[in-house]
């Protein structure tokens, strides 16, 4: 019997000892969680490091040549500052509105329309690209903010001929009435991308087509609208120099230019590019990059394309004092356009540490974004 109660004991005795390792083990493993695993804090510290480190790769020199007094321009941002600008449609801009919702949104929103047709203008219009194009709506829910306007306009179909023989006077005119009512200053790109090779436009029939929209608007009493002629900024439609299409002077407000490619390869050294911009300074006219994405896409498994592209693309607009950046945030594979369908998904918020990276960047004050004070600072007299 005493046999029986000892071994009963040990038993229990060693039933204990297994429980405290057990419980030991346990706790152990807390520990081990709590320590051995970086926190949210931690991660997102390591995250504010990397990006501060990516951000810092942008050389923020000025070279001086580019800081020259304009002239016959309007809607210009102060010296040291340049206007920052989001698009390009109805979708890609609530999607930006909604990754970035706690963020500053840009100084102006860009927007599309054709001067065949008034569509897309005073109501929603879903164009061939299968994207929705609505200046109203951007006027109606954006206050305190410019906004930047482009007019399709080619030689294709004879489009061109069609505006200066005024076969769409009735649209122009109706544009007019409209744009007069928003109460904001408007940057218009008229026949943007005019020496591209895809929109086939004579130089001549440019001119023409572009003086002619010009004085409509004038004539019926347009005043807040910028007018900006658009280069390509590549490899001209049948080699013309870009002096060709050049209206002159007096309809000229701002010069602009397109950055897809370049800065992949040496946007610094890049001929079109640094053609078009040595011709807006001969003509003291301010300079805005109109269109610019990294068309080979944004990973969302790698940060490489901020080296690739954002590095020398913001670089490049410091250097070359560029007054307004119009960065296009879109999924090119959605879009249904011809000659583009090598080009990727290039937005912004497919890598969370690109896209804060951005937000870093254009959170300078250097930027101008929606605010009480930017027409005062754009030169604009709110009526």
């Amino acid at each position: 019997m005493r046999k029986i109660k000892i071994f009963s004991l040990k038993l229990k005795q060693k039933g204990i000892f297994t429980g405290v390792k057990i419980a030991i083990c346990f706790f152990s493993f807390i520990i081990c969680i709590m320590t051995c695993s970086p926190s949210k804090n931690l991660i997102e510290q390591n995250s504010d490091v990397v990006v501060t480190s990516m951000v810092g790769k942008i050389s923020t020199s000025i070279d001086n040549s580019f800081v020259y007094d304009y002239k016959k321009t309007k809607f210009v941002p102060p010296n040291g500052k340049t206007l920052l600008i989001q698009g390009q449609t109805k979708e890609g801009i609530n999607e930006y509105r909604d990754y970035f919702q706690y963020k500053e949104y840009p100084g102006a929103w860009s927007a599309y329309w054709a001067v065949t047709q008034s569509t897309g203008i005073k109501e929603p219009f879903v164009n061939i690209t299968r994207s929705t194009q609505d200046h109203q709506f951007l006027v109606e829910h954006f206050d305190n903010m410019a906004l930047h306007s482009a007019m399709w306009l080619v030689g294709k179909w004879d489009v061109a001929k069609n505006t200066y023989s005024g076969m769409y006077d009735g649209v122009i005119k109706e544009y007019c009435d409209w744009v007069k009512t928003v109460n904001r200053p408007v940057y218009l790109r008229i026949g943007y991308e005019f020496d591209g090779p895809h929109n086939l436009l004579e130089p001549i029939d440019y001119v023409k087509a572009y003086k002619h929209v010009v004085n409509i608007m004038r004539k019926e009493g347009v005043t807040n609208v910028a007018y900006v002629w658009h280069s390509y900024a590549s490899k001209p439609y049948k080699e013309y120099p870009v002096k060709d299409w050049y209206p002159g002077d007096d309809y000229v407000d701002w010069v602009a230019i397109s950055v897809f490619f370049q800065p992949y390869e040496d946007i610094f050294n890049h001929r079109e590019t640094n053609d078009v911009l040595n011709f807006a300074k001969s003509h003291k006219k301010p300079v805005m990059i109109a269109e610019a994405n990294p068309v080979l896409g944004i990973s969302k498994k790698d940060t490489n394309v901020w080296d690739e592209w954002f590095v020398d693309f913001f670089s490049f607009c410091y250097e070359k004092n560029i007054k307004a950046i119009a960065f296009i945030n879109e999924d090119w594979q959605r879009l249904d356009i011809d000659g583009i369908e090598d080009w990727k998904d290039a937005r912004l918020y497919n890598n969370d540490i690109i896209a804060k990276a951005w937000i870093k960047e254009v959170s300078k004050d250097r930027y101008l974004k929606q605010s009480t004070g930017l027409f005062e600072q754009l030169g604009y007299l709110k009526e």
